[in-house]
């Protein structure tokens, strides 16, 4: 039996999979938190997946992506994992410009509970540098699955997108300051990584991690996390950790 948030990341894992296959997979470079957990060992699962697309019409990527959704064999395929069914926002209403296209979808669980999702393609500005490679295989093994290659942005990237998303959001996220713990304790948060991002930049995320409470990191990450590492981080100290060991090297920088 699978938690919900190991769910999601299921229908994430296929999704992507399916893209991959079904279009160019060169088109996609995968960031964000998913980044992080197929490629960094990340213990914090998203709720949404989001990719850049450097190519290719909205049409098209529209027209494959509902093509993904809607198909039975993909719908047979989740059930397996204990997913009973997608319910998918009205495609009339859903987002879809020359910058950003958004897919909606409510998976269902077995207990009839309904479980938001998105995933989210940009054309804004492009990030170039991104790399492939092979999706961690022990993600793929968890659901019984083989892993497969996929375009992705290198942890020095992922640094700075994650400092650019801590200082540039309207409401701030304390997922951004684990998520850059989480690199730091890979090794990736070494000055060299940090210094790309603007001072001005640094400076709002410092800001910005500094404006977080325990309680906002409870109800934004925590829930997110196997049971394992809640219990390895649900606590003010430890939450007080990653917030001085990021406003750190933020000041360092």
């Amino acid at each position: 039996m699978y938690s919900d948030t190991q769910l999601r990341e299921i229908f994430h894992f296929c999704f992507l999979e399916r893209l991959l296959r079904l279009t160019s997979p060169e088109l996609y470079s995968l960031k964000g938190g998913v980044n992080l957990r197929f490629f960094f060992n990340s213990p914090r699962y998203s709720e949404d997946m989001d990719l850049d697309v450097t190519a290719g019409s909205v049409a098209t990527l529209k027209k494959n992506g509902y093509k993904i959704l809607e198909d039975a064999a993909f719908i047979r395929n989740l059930k397996t994992f204990g997913i009973a069914g997608i319910e998918l926002n009205d495609p009339q209403k859903a987002k879809h410009t020359e910058t950003t296209q958004r897919f909606r979808v409510g998976l269902i669980n077995q207990a009839g509970l309904r479980l938001p999702t998105r995933i989210e393609f940009s054309r804004r500005a492009q990030t170039t540098g991104a790399v492939t490679e092979t999706v961690d295989p022990e993600v793929a093994r968890r659901y019984r699955k083989l892993s497969f290659r996929c375009r992705h942005y290198p942890a020095a990237i992922a640094v700075v997108q994650k400092i650019q998303a801590l200082a540039g959001r309207s409401v701030v996220q304390a997922r951004d300051v684990f998520d850059l713990y989480m690199l730091h304790m890979g090794g990736h948060l070494a000055p060299a990584a940090v210094a790309p991002a603007s001072a001005t930049t640094r400076h709002q995320a410092l800001e910005a991690a500094l404006s977080l409470t325990f309680a906002d990191f409870q109800g934004q990450v925590v829930e997110f996390l196997d049971k394992e590492h809640r219990a390895q981080y649900n606590s003010a100290a430890a939450w007080q950790a990653m917030q001085e060991t990021i406003v750190q090297v933020l000041d360092d920088a």
